[in-house]
């Protein structure tokens, strides 16, 4: 794609190239640059589409790398389905919440703090669920309190037209698959955020 791009503008350079300073220069001289000038400006045209395409290429890879990251997580927390909970436990047989999500992203080479609280702090907030993506961290209220962060799980799966995303955590019965419009957790939820940009 982008060498297609790359080659169309470079022919369309050229040939205004070639319109300002052939033909179109003996039917109107003083009205076109001289060549120097149309020189110049083909080279700025160069210049800035190699840079747009250089940023367009980061972009897929940027984009590739933290798809390939979400699965990797979600790969590696789905293994733990059924394990149990215990309260201060962050595995590989028993989690609480957020020993839970700080084990699985360290499975992957990726250190976050140990409570679900601090861990709300980290990475960038994820502000609609429609741009949700696997992996990232969805946080709830407690079952004391709705508005402050008491809960954590990993987004294994997001449908932005209907907003409903699932996530996969620790919970009181152990490591299992929820849905975020299911009554507990559609009342509690407080945000999300991207741990790997």
């Amino acid at each position: 794609m982008f060498v297609n791009i790359k080659k169309t503008l470079f022919s369309v350079s050229f040939g205004l190239m070639s319109l300002f300073t052939a033909s179109a220069q003996d039917m109107m001289p003083e009205a076109m640059p001289a060549r120097c000038t149309a020189e110049k400006i083909v080279t700025e045209v160069a210049a800035v589409t190699l840079e747009s395409e250089a940023e367009a290429a980061r972009t897929v890879r940027t984009t590739t790398a933290r798809n390939r990251f979400g699965e990797n997580i979600v790969k590696t927390a789905l293994q733990y389905l059924g394990a149990r909970y215990r309260s201060g436990m962050s595995g590989p047989y028993a989690f609480d919440c957020s020993g839970f999500t700080s084990y699985v992203y360290g499975c992957e080479n990726v250190s976050i703090t140990r409570s679900s609280r601090s861990q709300y702090t980290q990475g960038m907030p994820v502000r609609n669920v429609a741009d949700l993506q696997k992996g990232d961290l969805v946080f709830f209220g407690g079952s004391r309190s709705h508005s402050s962060v008491g809960h954590v799980g990993i987004v294994t799966d997001v449908d932005p037209s209907t907003g409903k995303f699932s996530f996969v955590h620790a919970s009181r019965t152990g490591v299992k698959v929820s849905e975020s419009n299911e009554p507990y957790y559609s009342r509690r939820y407080i945000g999300a955020r991207r741990i790997v940009e």
